[in-house]
């Protein structure tokens, strides 16, 4: 799947549609997820809606470890990227671990840039799909769905990874945040209802 996908990229991505996904790659990098979690979490701390402020830290907390995850297995793995000039193929740490500018061409698998998009928009479908209204179900799962396919789109439309790539990335984000949810935010939500028990917790 990995190699017509390529094919793909190589022959329709240029232009406009490559600016644009090379903007995406910069603004969803750590830096403007930081910055969107920041102002989420001081909007709804000034607001004092106590379960969005929990909603922004736990996306921002499994956004950081989605991307440590992906940064740590991109350099163990050792694949070479579609555009690094290198032979394509898996070298393992002894290509992905080194200590030089050119490791960068062998820490493809998976992107860390949509690790650490994944892993911050999860949350926000995981807890959607807690709620009992189907509106707020819909619309915090497409929200959270579409910004892991943008970043994932962008990545591998600038040539810096392969579908399998992404794809991987995007299910340890969404992984990651699942079980930050089950094992430490068992009863966040976004009901009305229950806000007095998220003050609680």
């Amino acid at each position: 799947m990995d190699v017509p996908v390529l094919e793909f990229v190589r022959t329709h991505s240029n232009g406009w549609s490559r600016l644009v996904a090379r903007q995406v790659s910069i603004w969803g990098d750590w830096y403007g997820v930081a910055v969107l979690g920041l102002l989420g979490w001081w909007e709804a701390r000034r607001r004092n809606a106590q379960q969005w402020k929990r909603l922004w830290l736990v996306m921002g907390i499994c956004g950081a470890l989605g991307g440590l995850g992906a940064n740590v297995l991109r350099t163990l793995s050792g694949r070479a990227r579609p555009n690094g000039g290198a032979v394509a193929g898996w070298y393992g740490p002894s290509h992905g671990l080194r200590l030089a500018k050119s490791a960068h061409a062998f820490q493809s698998f998976p992107s860390a840039h949509t690790g650490v998009v994944a892993g911050f928009c999860a949350p926000l479908g995981w807890v959607a799909l807690r709620s009992r209204r189907r509106k707020t179900q819909l619309l915090g799962l497409s929200l959270s769905l579409s910004g892991t396919a943008l970043m994932a789109w962008s990545r591998v439309w600038v040539g810096a990874h392969h579908l399998s790539d992404v794809l991987a990335a995007s299910l340890l984000g969404w992984g990651i945040a699942l079980a930050w949810l089950r094992y430490r935010a068992p009863e966040l939500t976004l009901d009305p209802e229950n806000r007095d028990a998220d003050e609680r917790a």
